[in-house]
């Protein structure tokens, strides 16, 4: 305070420009079979985390046998054609390693995270696993008892059913994407062992597959041993062709009701057709998104049904990413009693996005939120390496991270409103309830 007794008021802080995230700049290489490979330095962490992409997903399936791709790829760490499961355990044990594969609908993925000192060795079981697995008679039949289990369970959860039931909703039966990617029960129990690998000579090939390497590694180093272990692995896939998607539900604008005995809560889902990962309208879409329920307490719906309402722990929204054109949904649990109410809460903040343009102070803090978000991801190399996958499997330019930023601030009201109108409106989107309350 100064001496003549006045107070000083001091101007309010003005805030910056977002950071700007440091993005590494890859380097890229085709393996002599075939096989592209994007290499990120992350100097600082003594870890290397490499991710093998193969156009092996669910959508690839046998038509006789869904599952094949889900068991295909647990079987993989169950033995190859030099170790059991157990010496191939131990060996990754000893060098700090793990391994581990993943199916979704498009890709089958095997994840390496190696310490730097072992990833000569790391990348060798890496590949092993990968491209040699032996389909062992024992472990086949204990892992196909499993995931049969496992889908039984999966039954008895409502949030579950609801997810399975909006993705046919949306996408039909004729749609890779309106059935789970891990298969059907029947499929996972009739399918021979024969057929396992089968499916993984004919889609486990370099040549359409890609390898992310991201971490603490020298890129000539990295580029040996990949060489060395990968010598043995040829041949090419192509990717599966897709359908095209409905362009909307066949239910839209109406209730899908799945009743379920002696519910506590409803689960809720509100979906339609989504936008193509590729098309610069993925980022305008994200925008509104945002908006809408990008964030379960300030995203619009968020604020409606958990801060003013006090019905839900949470409530999201996202557009799904595909190789063909994906969905878009809403998803949130509320008590029974209050179901319709949140359904009708929910389609009135869709109807609102579709209708009226988002005021600039919104818009500001949803871009804002969303650029200062993405300096952390480029912390880790697990995280690195997950965003370059993403700019592989799309095709999207390597500076895509850099120029996320601006691309997030040329996106304007009139532009979120025109999305919205076609990805929010109520009268394009399904309602799928299990549980009561409608």
């Amino acid at each position: 305070m100064p001496h003549n007794g006045t107070v000083a008021v001091l101007p309010a802080p003005v805030p910056g420009a977002p950071p700007r995230p440091r993005v590494p700049r890859p380097e890229r290489w085709v393996m002599e079979n075939g096989l592209r490979v994007v290499a990120i330095q992350k100097r600082g962490i003594p870890q290397v985390v490499l991710r093998l992409a193969i156009p092996a997903g669910g959508a690839s399936d046998p038509a006789a046998y869904p599952g094949t791709a889900s068991l295909v790829a647990h079987l993989l760490t169950e033995g190859t054609q030099s170790m059991t499961a157990d010496e191939l355990n131990a060996r990754l044990d000893l060098l700090g390693a793990s391994v581990h594969a993943s199916t979704g609908h498009d890709w089958a993925e095997v994840e390496a995270i190696l310490l730097t000192d072992t990833m000569d060795e790391g990348i060798a079981l890496m590949a092993e696993v990968a491209t040699r697995p032996s389909f062992p008679e024992q472990e086949t039949e204990r892992v196909r008892a499993e995931s049969l289990d496992a889908l039984v369970a999966r039954e008895d959860e409502p949030a579950n059913v609801a997810d399975d039931r909006v993705a046919l909703e949306v996408f039909g039966e004729a749609h890779p994407y309106g059935h789970p990617s891990f298969g059907t029960a029947a499929g996972i129990a009739s399918v021979p062992r024969e057929a396992l690998a089968e499916f993984h000579a004919a889609r486990y090939r370099p040549q359409g597959s890609f390898l992310v390497a991201a971490g603490d590694f020298d890129p000539a180093v990295l580029r040996a041993r990949l060489d060395e272990a990968f010598a043995g692995w040829t041949g090419a896939v192509e990717r599966v062709p897709y359908p095209a998607g409905p362009p909307a539900p066949a239910n839209a604008g109406q209730a899908v009701v799945v009743p379920w005995d002696d519910a506590a809560q409803s689960e809720i889902r509100i979906a339609g057709a989504g936008l193509d990962r590729r098309s610069p309208e993925w980022l305008v879409g994200a925008v509104a998104n945002y908006v809408l329920g990008g964030s379960t307490i300030t995203g619009r719906l968020g604020a409606n049904l958990r801060e003013d309402k006090g019905w839900t722990y949470g409530v999201r929204s996202a557009f799904h990413a595909g190789q063909a054109i994906g969905g878009w949904g809403a998803d949130t649990a509320v008590e029974v009693a209050v179901t319709a109410d949140a359904v009708g809460e929910m389609i009135g903040e869709m109807r609102r996005m579709a209708t009226e343009p988002v005021p600039d102070d919104e818009l500001r803090r949803a871009k804002d939120a969303m650029i200062l978000s993405l300096p952390r991801v480029f912390e880790t190399p697990g995280s690195i390496a997950s965003r370059f996958v993403t700019i592989e499997a799309f095709g999207l330019s390597d500076d895509y991270w850099e120029r996320y930023p601006d691309a997030i601030e040329a996106v304007t009201a009139d532009d979120v409103l025109a999305i919205s109108r076609r990805c929010f409106d109520p009268e394009r989107l399904v309602r799928v309830v299990v549980g009561g309350g409608m």
